[in-house]
């Protein structure tokens, strides 16, 4: 697929054509190279009616084989609702810290549905972690 994002509206509209009308949960992931071209969009998990795990290692496994520069982590609710439950919230979390460590950049997280599409990006919700508070944590010890 060699589609240039141009904007996060072209983006969430393609994904929602795409993948809105699922009849259970699934999390798709978008790389892209430096300059916005999608290199590959794949399936990374499908859940049930009402839920989906989303493991950190599923998804950068792909990413690092593909040699992506970043990513865009969709994931549909067929309930309609665009509002993150708090496993989205941990995935979003997690995704962010392990991006910071792969140095492959996490671009946005989507949620689509019938209804349209969210950017967790464009609203400034996307967990914002400094490699530099990782190895803070990685090396904190603690008297014991």
């Amino acid at each position: 697929m060699t589609i240039k994002i141009t904007s996060v509206r072209q983006l969430g509209d393609l994904l929602v054509q795409r993948y809105a009308n699922s009849p259970q949960e699934a999390c798709w992931v978008v790389a892209v190279t430096t300059q916005m071209t999608i290199i590959d969009v794949w399936q990374v998990a499908l859940g049930t009616l009402d839920s989906v795990n989303i493991h950190p290692r599923d998804v950068f496994r792909h990413l690092v084989a593909t040699n992506a520069y970043g990513f865009i982590l969709c994931h549909n609710h067929p309930s309609g609702n665009l509002k993150a439950s708090a496993a989205d919230s941990l995935a979003m979390s997690q995704m962010a810290m392990c991006s910071q460590i792969m140095q492959v950049h996490f671009l946005d997280f989507m949620i689509i549905s019938i209804k349209g599409y969210r950017s967790y990006r464009t609203e400034d919700l996307l967990p914002k972690v400094a490699l530099e508070t990782l190895i803070d944590l990685w090396t904190k010890v603690d008297n014991m």
